[in-house]
């Protein structure tokens, strides 16, 4: 298969998938649907992850209530935008380098990652503001 075929073929396939999930956070709230996942951390362990609060603040997000969406998982903005940007950069819509392709990058995100997952289950000002 050609090369183009196959990027367009991979953009639609984003795209519909995209669209089915938009449509599926913006029409039903995590908070009270039955549809969405639990958090295996939180159910079993009793600990917020990194990505705890991200269901309920792509909703928020979706319904254009950023405040809220913050509460819920502040680090799920940067997320999105360094995930739309590597996506841009993929099927060419964009020329500059990914932020996920420098050297330290999957070491910094990692650590991101971690230590947000740590702060936010400490119990202390100000940490607790980081909890779901």
């Amino acid at each position: 298969m050609p090369e183009a075929i196959k990027k367009v073929f991979l953009i639609l396939i984003l795209g519909v998938l995209s669209i089915l999930a938009i449509l599926l956070y913006f029409s039903f709230n995590p908070e009270s649907g039955l549809l969405f996942p639990k958090c295996p951390f939180n159910t079993y362990l009793g600990i917020y992850c990194s990505g705890c609060g991200s269901q309920r603040a792509i909703h928020d997000l979706l319904h254009l209530r950023v405040g809220e969406a913050i509460s819920h998982n502040v680090l799920l903005l940067p997320a999105l935008f360094v995930i739309g940007q590597h996506l841009a950069i993929k099927l060419g819509i964009s020329k500059r380098k990914s932020l996920l392709n420098y050297r330290y990058s999957p070491l910094i995100i990692l650590s991101v990652v971690l230590l947000f997952m740590v702060f936010r289950n400490l119990k202390v000002f100000p940490f607790e503001y980081l909890a779901p």
